[in-house]
């Protein structure tokens, strides 16, 4: 076994064997081992994060074992590749981890698979934050009920950006992840061949400024009937509490179910955000999966 640590970018040949890794270990797993997040970040310019990679062999010589990433927030994520599970690849790697982020260490196990608790706890880890993830099948939705003043219109790439920022920001301002998106962070998604401006709607007020948002998505890469997605909903604080955010929840769900065809919708919703998982239920969804986070106890 050869560990070793990259800054950032990751070669691109590199980069994509993580991906191809990752793709494996989803197959095998019925479970996406990495976010959208990391994997948009492998190969890009994103100073203080760090590519953690573990070979059965030197490197360039022997196979890609396992990967983590790491975040300057240090928020990670780790995979093993299924052959190469239980021979101390994941417990190598959660340790590099360890050394790397220290204190502030969250590491996201997706689909809490089993194994990750045993590894977690074996180095000190618990869980800290759970993650659902949800699963809708189409049926009728009611009509969206539009509080007084607002219109809905579409994003337009280029001339919507740091409003919606700006209002992103505010709706997540205590969300560690989709609060502190940055430009460059908007621009990696709006250059992805799923986003599709049609599917990204925003509720304005009477001023024009930007009360709340849906953007959905339908990924490009999961064969031909994809489940659409609740990629994210956010409402501006001066607008919460007015049914903006259901209004909105069913705008976008009627654009994927009734004018794309899906034949589902998922999302994913953090667990302290009660009132939004309340919702979520009422609307039809069901829990199809639980992501932890683990931190140092």
């Amino acid at each position: 076994m050869t560990l070793e640590a990259v800054p950032s970018p990751l070669p691109s040949a590199t980069a994509a064997i993580v991906t191809e890794l990752a793709r494996s270990a989803a197959e095998s797993d019925g479970v996406h081992p990495l976010s959208e997040h990391t994997l948009l970040h492998l190969d890009g310019e994103h100073p203080g994060d760090a590519h953690l990679l573990a070979y059965a062999g030197e490197p360039g010589a022997g196979d890609l074992a396992g990967y983590a990433a790491l975040g300057p927030d240090g928020s990670a994520e780790l995979v093993v590749a299924p052959q190469y599970r239980r021979q101390g690849f994941g417990t190598s790697l959660l340790r590099m981890l360890l050394d790397h982020g220290g204190s502030k260490l969250r590491v996201w196990a997706h689909g809490r698979l089993p194994g990750s608790d045993e590894l977690a706890a074996r180095l000190g880890l618990s869980v800290t934050r759970e993650l659902y993830f949800l699963r809708r099948t189409s049926a009728p939705l009611p009509a969206p009920v539009w509080p007084d003043g607002i219109t809905v219109r579409t994003f337009v790439p280029g001339e919507d950006d740091t409003a919606w920022l700006a209002v992103n920001a505010t709706a997540f301002a205590t969300h560690p992840e989709q609060g502190s998106w940055t430009q460059a962070d908007l621009a990696d998604r709006l250059n992805q061949p799923w986003f599709d401006p049609a599917g990204f709607f925003l509720a304005v007020d009477q001023s024009g400024a930007i009360a709340g948002f849906h953007w959905t998505k339908i990924p490009t890469d999961e064969g031909d009937n994809p489940a659409g997605e609740v990629y994210v909903v956010g409402v501006s604080p001066t607008h919460q509490g007015t049914g903006l955010g259901k209004a909105l929840t069913l705008a976008g769900l009627q654009h994927l179910q009734e004018t794309r065809g899906v034949p589902s919708v998922v999302l994913y919703v953090d667990g302290t955000n009660t009132a939004a998982r309340a919702l979520y239920t009422k609307l039809g969804f069901t829990t199809a999966a639980l992501d932890v986070q683990f931190a140092p106890s």
